[in-house]
């Protein structure tokens, strides 16, 4: 299992690094949506995003669209599976 903290991922360079660093993604992954779709198309497991206010406040419109990749990812990827925790902001 995969947690995601929406804490880390205020900026896309945190996100992409909180991404990287949790599903020991290759260094070379590029820091863009392509790129993620790409890592989650061969990553098996669940991923869990918590604090998910915190990265929606801190992106706005580019948090929407980086979930978006990670829910079409579990549409292509039998294997894995995508789900927002429970964990509120404080």
């Amino acid at each position: 299992m995969y947690i995601l903290d929406g804490r880390n991922m205020l900026t896309k360079q945190e996100a992409y690094a909180e991404i990287k660093k949790v599903l020991e993604a290759p260094e070379y992954m590029g820091n863009n949506l392509d790129a993620l779709s790409d890592v989650l198309s061969e990553t098996q497991g669940e991923i869990t995003l918590i604090h998910a206010c915190a990265m929606l406040n801190g992106l706005k419109k580019y948090a929407l669209r980086l979930l978006e990749v990670f829910f079409d990812a579990c549409e292509d990827n039998p294997y894995l599976s995508f789900t927002l925790g429970m964990k509120h902001d404080a």
